[in-house]
């Protein structure tokens, strides 16, 4: 969703030249401590020295700054991660402010950011989707650094941690992230499933009957798991109905960040095979399968053991606590 920005004119035309002179780079920086990086756009973001102050406007970006261990350097972050229980649990374990709630929060229930209250945490870097078009071209109008992200696909993802990374001077944290979700998806990929399950994924927040089409960040976690998505066609976001889901007739149900009644209380899909033989299966905690980040492995890895009793639930759990060893440090 395209994040709406509200700009009271007579603030910020007071305080943008000012920022401008603060926060504005040049186009080319020398500095032996400079770095740079390319963003989703394709655009090269550069920064005389490695973030300080950075501004991530959606949940899986705070999650990234976590894994990176880059934490001390958020200054403003969602709303909604106050409000995730789950995500919001386990980055208090590493953060004292996230604990406290001291982290500021430049957005109205998660859907909207204020430019001003951006502007007023003078951040040096702001992390967002490559979709908040508007609001990318006023923060670097003010001269304030942007580096977006899609989540399109694995090589994506992993491109974009390690563009972060770079930004916020954790490099060597990010390639170690990196490698160890390559080497895992290799892995993963030698591994031939017999006899594929079909699997529908119904998208986030109850929305049942709205699913990911082939070609999608989705999809490709779904075949990375050995099944196959059951939506065969090549959209991003298709709106069905009840009859092309029982066409479809998947073997599976996958839900995140949904509960499996969203799917039980409809008496439409009442007599569907999955529903009947209690095929709904949930990612919870959703936190730990988050497929915006690397944790598409983990969401991977999931629906692997749900579609192939040879992967046990034992060796999921010993390969989930293996991989969030290494993708987040402990604080001592």
């Amino acid at each position: 969703m395209k994040t709406i920005f509200f700009i009271p004119l007579v603030c910020l035309l007071c305080f943008a030249q000012g920022c401008k002179q603060k926060t504005k780079l040049p186009v080319e920086v020398s500095s032996d401590t400079a770095v740079s990086a390319i963003d989703s756009r394709g655009k090269e973001v550069k920064l005389p020295h490695a973030a300080t102050r950075v501004v991530a406007l959606y949940e899986a970006l705070v999650d990234d700054i976590f894994m990176l261990d880059a934490q001390d350097k958020l200054v403003g972050i969602p709303q909604q991660t106050y409000l995730n229980e789950d995500a919001f649990a386990f980055f208090s374990t590493l953060d004292s402010r996230m604990a406290k709630k001291q982290i500021a929060t430049p957005t109205f229930g998660g859907g909207a950011s204020s430019i001003e209250a951006l502007i007023g945490l003078q951040p040096d870097l702001v992390l967002t989707f490559d979709q908040d078009k508007e609001a990318i071209a006023q923060l670097e109008d003010l001269g304030i650094a942007v580096f977006t992200i899609a989540s399109e696909d694995a090589a994506g993802i992993i491109n974009e941690l390690k563009g972060i990374g770079t930004l916020v001077g954790q490099s060597d944290r990010a390639t170690k992230i990196t490698d160890y979700i390559e080497k895992e998806i290799q892995v993963m990929e030698t591994i031939p499933m017999d006899h594929p399950k079909t699997v529908y994924y119904a998208w986030s927040k109850g929305r049942v009957l709205s699913t990911s089409g082939k070609g999608t960040l989705m999809d490709m976690a779904i075949r990375l798991s050995g099944a196959v998505n059951a939506c065969p066609l090549a959209m991003q976001a298709p709106n069905i109905g009840a009859e092309m889901l029982y066409k479809w007739n998947p073997d599976l149900i996958i839900l995140w960040n949904s509960n499996a009644n969203d799917v039980y209380k409809l008496s439409e899909l009442a007599n569907l095979p999955a529903v009947v033989n209690k095929q709904v299966k949930v990612m919870r905690p959703s936190f730990l399968y988050d497929p915006h980040t690397v944790k598409f492995l983990l969401f991977a890895k999931q629906v692997r053991q749900w579609s192939y009793p040879a992967y046990t639930a034992a060796a999921l759990e010993r390969d989930l606590e293996e991989a969030m060893q290494v993708l987040y440090v402990k604080k001592h």
